[in-house]
């Protein structure tokens, strides 16, 4: 009888037990999964949890915008020492610039770089920094970019669609290249069908000069002008040696047609997530990087195109002035839809 007594005692001590170590253990489940439904990239108050910023591009690595990046990552750990880290994914790694805009806008992305041209899709009247020939030359670009007119669009009408303007690229003079022939007048335009971004404007303006555009991502560009898909397409020297457009489409011609800005990007999103001190570091790093990529770009273009010279690319100079009267037919069909005013202010900017 006491044996069985005993045995009782040590059955109800042994299940008692049990329960209260699974008690135990319910009990650390929420602050567990509290921790892992922190989102990705942010940083609880009184963490150590470094902060990772995936930043994409679609050019490839040598290319001036993408030595930016780097600089803006080293920048951004030196700023928030080493809480930072941004990771640099260039050559459409993460996709082509319409997805990772859209990547930002939904939280997915922190950051990328965007031509102004792409964001039109969601912000039409950047479309005005596409409009042919509207900035005289560099100095007035980098006028119209600094001044009232640019930051607006950083500081104001991007947040508007999910997006933090963090830097405004130099990305050059855009000119026609092509495997068929030197472009030398508006005539020679004729027949050409030439890849442009995914932009009425582009399209318009091809369609003015005589050509016909064609959009196409620039992932498929080099394999289309390889296999003459298309005739050729339009960027500046930089772009055009970094892509080795070189190697399928050896004339290139000054028509210096447009000069529009590329933008660096940060999802909304994200950004209102991180603590007020990377908030600045973000601002101060993309400012710092727009000065470093500018000057690169400058110091690297003229380098470039003695380069291209010597791997057998004919430059040609071209008279522009058939051009610029083509030109007024894109303006005339634009002009109500981006604002006449904002047109005037950009030739107005000295």
């Amino acid at each position: 009888m006491h044996l069985k007594k005993f045995l009782v005692i040590c059955l109800v001590l042994l299940l008692s037990v049990s329960l209260l170590a699974g008690c135990g253990q319910k009990a650390q489940q929420p602050q567990q999964s509290q921790s892992n439904s922190q989102p990705s990239g942010s940083n609880q108050s009184g963490s150590q949890d470094k902060i990772i910023i995936k930043l994409g591009d679609v050019l490839a690595e040598d290319h001036p915008h993408t030595q930016a990046y780097h600089f803006f990552a080293k920048r951004m750990s030196e700023l928030t020492n080493g809480k930072v880290e941004v990771q640099v994914f260039p050559n459409s790694q993460l996709g082509n610039q319409r997805d990772m805009v859209e990547g930002m806008q939904m939280g997915t992305l922190q950051m990328g770089k965007s031509m102004m041209t792409v964001l039109s899709g969601f912000l039409p009247e950047v479309q005005v920094f596409d409009l042919p020939y509207i900035f005289r030359d560099r100095d007035h670009f980098y006028k119209v970019l600094d001044g009232p007119i640019g930051q607006s669009f950083l500081h104001e009408k991007l947040p508007k669609i999910g997006l933090i303007g963090v830097a405004l690229f130099d990305a050059g003079v855009r000119s026609v290249y092509n495997s068929k022939r030197p472009i030398k007048t508006l005539d020679d335009m004729k027949g050409l069908k030439l890849r442009v971004p995914e932009s009425p404007i582009y399209i318009d303006m091809m369609s003015a000069f005589g050509a016909t555009g064609t959009p196409m991502a620039v992932g498929e560009m080099y394999t289309a002008l390889q296999t003459h898909v298309i005739d050729g397409a339009e960027n500046a020297p930089i772009f055009y040696n970094s892509q080795k457009h070189y190697e399928v489409s050896k004339y290139f011609s000054y028509t210096n047609h447009i000069m529009t800005p590329d933008v660096l990007l940060m999802s909304k999103k994200f950004y209102d997530t991180l603590p007020k001190d990377v908030q600045e570091a973000v601002l101060k790093a993309g400012l710092e990087a727009q000065q470093y990529e500018r000057k690169l770009w400058q110091d690297l273009e003229n380098k470039t195109i003695e380069e291209l010279k010597a791997k057998g690319v004919e430059f040609n100079e071209v008279d522009t002035t058939p051009f610029k009267e083509a030109a007024k037919k894109v303006w005339e069909k634009y002009q109500d839809k981006l604002g006449k005013d904002l047109i005037q202010q950009i030739v107005d900017t000295k």
